[in-house]
């Protein structure tokens, strides 16, 4: 029993000698095996089952009829974690080698760039393009265009646009674009508003003038505060055919128009149709024949389907009946129809046009849109003019901004022009008693 107890004591003395690290429950149950663990590069932790063992390299002893699975994981500072199962036990002195490659994990020292090494821009157009593009005072070409800036440079840059017939647009923006960002800019120019005037005159004289198929005056006559652009004349009188031209107008100046009317054949009537309010576009037989007051002549005898159809108000439809070489007059009270906003393309806005009284003729941007009520979808975002006239009435003018995806309401409340009270004609009563005593002293004379 004694020289059993001094064998063991050698054999812990060998063990010691070696460096070979010794655990009380590795030398229970029987026999022992060896795990040599070592790594590329040396010195990982080394943990055998979860506990510390040492670091690499490392000599680990177990017992040959211990539990068959060993979990092996080494760590070392700046490398990947290395980490194996390893199935079974080695055999009575049997030593496995374990080798962990640790794989180094690279180190990434940021980098200051150099000044004005990093690149931005700024995408410039404009509605309507073609504008001349100024950045930071420098000329950069005709919108769009794209202006390339350093991310480190001076922060903050002033563009401006100009175009011949808008107002100079102009906007500073603070900062620069990052590596490689784009700022989008886009500028929506104004027009500068121009005002000019048409003169109509027409062979024969007293017929109807209208101007764009809102205000109507009787010739000869002249349409004022008419905005700069090109402008529809339709001139019609009882037994003539319509005239329909177009003019142009220029800022400050007059543009004279004549129009020399047509009999219609005979054998043929006229319908007369008169809308309140009016501006209602007239169908007769369902070809357009304009806004109302309208004459549509030159029609054969018989019955005829007029329409009368005027934005925000219910469409008016009868059967009327026309006699040779006579006109006759349909005046209808339009009702109005439930309020409904078409449908604008993405990205637009829509406004809306109300006048008192209504019926006036409707300007955007110059553009001839419509009579009151009215609703104009589809309108570009920005800032637009809307201006509204009628005959006898000042004209009416508003600058709105309009928002995609929203409904800017426009309300004008027109001013009467003044007018020059007409000069009141003699009486015919002392005129037709003349004419009787004539005869009568005429009937007298034959007699004697």
């Amino acid at each position: 029993m004694k020289s059993l107890t001094f064998v063991g004591i050698v054999l812990l003395a060998v063990f010691i000698a070696s460096g070979v690290p010794v655990y009380a429950d590795e030398i229970i149950g029987g026999g022992q095996g060896y795990f040599e663990i070592t790594s590329s590069p040396s010195y990982g932790s080394v943990y055998f089952d979860g506990s510390y063992r040492g670091t690499t390299p490392v000599t680990v002893t177990v017992a040959t009829e211990g539990t068959p699975s060993h979990q092996i994981r080494v760590t070392k500072d700046g490398y990947q974690d290395w980490e194996q199962t390893y199935n079974g036990n080695p055999f009575q002195g049997e030593t496995i080698h374990i080798n962990a490659d640790l794989i180094f994990i690279p180190i990434t020292i940021p980098t200051t760039p150099p000044v004005g090494s990093g690149k931005g821009y700024y995408s410039i157009s404009s509605s309507p393009s073609g504008a001349s593009v100024y950045f930071d005072g420098s000329y950069k070409g005709l919108s769009p265009v794209t202006v390339t800036v350093p991310t480190t440079g001076t922060p903050g840059h002033t563009i401006s646009l100009s175009l011949s017939g808008y107002q100079t647009w102009s906007q500073t923006y603070s900062g620069n674009p990052g590596e490689g960002q784009t700022v989008y800019v886009n500028a929506y120019l104004t027009p500068v508003q121009s005002y000019g005037s048409v003169s109509v005159t027409s062979s024969p004289s007293g017929a109807t003038a209208t101007l764009d198929g809102g205000n109507s005056q009787s010739t000869p006559c002249t349409f004022n505060n008419v905005v700069a652009g090109s402008h529809t004349v339709q001139v019609n009188m009882p037994g003539y055919q319509t005239w329909t031209g177009t003019t142009t107008v220029y800022n400050s100046q007059n543009s004279q128009v004549y129009a020399s009317l047509t009999p219609h054949s005979p054998g043929t009537g006229s319908i007369y149709a008169v809308s309140t309010p009016q501006g209602a576009g007239v169908y007769v037989d369902s070809r357009y024949y304009g806004p109302a007051p309208q004459i549509a002549a030159g029609l054969s005898p018989g019955y005829h389907q007029v329409r009368l159809s005027l934005s925000g108000f219910q469409d008016w439809n009868g059967n009327i009946y026309v006699e040779s070489g006579k006109t006759t007059t349909v005046t209808q009270q339009l009702s109005v129809s439930p309020t409904q906003y078409p449908t604008s393309a993405p990205g637009t806005g829509t406004i809306t046009v109300n006048s008192n009284p209504s019926g006036a003729g409707v300007y955007v941007d110059n553009g001839y849109i419509g009579i009151t009520p009215l609703t104009v979808p589809s309108v570009q975002p920005g800032s637009h003019v809307v201006m509204v006239s009628q005959t006898g009435y000042a004209s009416w003018q508003a600058t709105v901004q309009v928002q995609s995806g929203q409904v800017t309401p426009v309300d004008a409340t027109l001013s009467l022009q003044p007018t020059t009270a007409p000069t009141k004609s003699a009486p015919e009563v002392p005129l037709i008693l003349l004419s009787i005593s004539a005869f009568v002293l005429f009937l007298r004379r034959k007699e004697d």
